[in-house]
């Protein structure tokens, strides 16, 4: 992909994040210089809807991300490096005191925060309302479904043990259906952290418009998902 249409497929994405609007090319045109004209950027926005990375609802319409753009963006976010201080301070807090940490997560999210410890077989759940105020769906049922996540997450999470046990790379990023939900409306961050032989998961829940920047640069301000090793080995 060429570095212009990604700049446009990843600022279109951010932009539509921040205010739900449906992507235009003289929307783009009026708050970003790609250095082109509208109609190069409706190019650009065609070529982009003709790889699946958005979709119309209305052909006269603007566009929409598909969750190719979404998980294209998180990517994105995941290959920078996150600069947060004070991370050894909020991982002995988190590691310490997970309820607490859960809750400050889902105030300072907006989103709804998990923790879970498998090996007390304890979880922490805060933000439900938050979640379910920010949603973007059209049917009761459609939000019956992802209470229904919810409520089923722990047993998830201890029955589905394979992504999180054998996984590296931290924190991982689920657009849409994940290992923890089912609901489409959903996008699920994880994260592992270790100390010794004990291990924490950490999951922010929210709507696909969530704030993926603000989560992706807290949770690298942790501690990585790495068990330490003995000075010996």
């Amino acid at each position: 992909m060429k570095d212009r249409t990604r700049a446009i497929l990843e600022l279109a994405v951010r932009d539509f994040i921040k205010n739900g609007k449906p992507i235009t090319s003289e929307y783009l045109y009026e708050l970003h210089d790609f250095g082109i004209k509208p109609a190069m950027i409706r190019w650009e926005l065609n070529s982009l809807a003709e790889a699946g990375f958005f979709y119309q609802e209305h052909p006269s319409g603007g566009r929409f991300p598909s969750d190719k753009a979404y998980r294209h963006f998180v990517d994105a976010l995941l290959a920078r490096e996150a600069a947060v201080e004070e991370k050894e301070q909020k991982c002995e807090l988190f590691m310490n005191d997970m309820k607490s940490m859960v809750q400050q997560m889902s105030e300072q999210l907006k989103v709804l925060s998990i923790g879970y410890d498998p090996k007390q077989g304890t979880m922490y759940g805060s933000g439900l309302r938050e979640l379910l105020e920010h949603l973007e769906t059209e049917t009761k049922d459609e939000l019956v479904d992802v209470v229904k996540d919810f409520e089923q997450i722990e047993e998830r999470l201890a029955k589905k043990r394979d992504w999180w046990e054998e996984g590296e790379l931290w924190p991982r990023v689920f657009v849409g259906e994940s290992p923890v939900t089912r609901s489409d409306h959903l996008s699920v961050i994880a994260a592992r952290y270790d100390e010794g032989e004990r291990t924490i998961l950490l999951l922010s829940i929210g709507p696909k418009r969530m704030d993926y920047q603000q989560s992706v640069d807290l949770f690298k301000g942790l501690k990585s998902g790495k068990k330490k090793k003995n000075k010996n080995e």
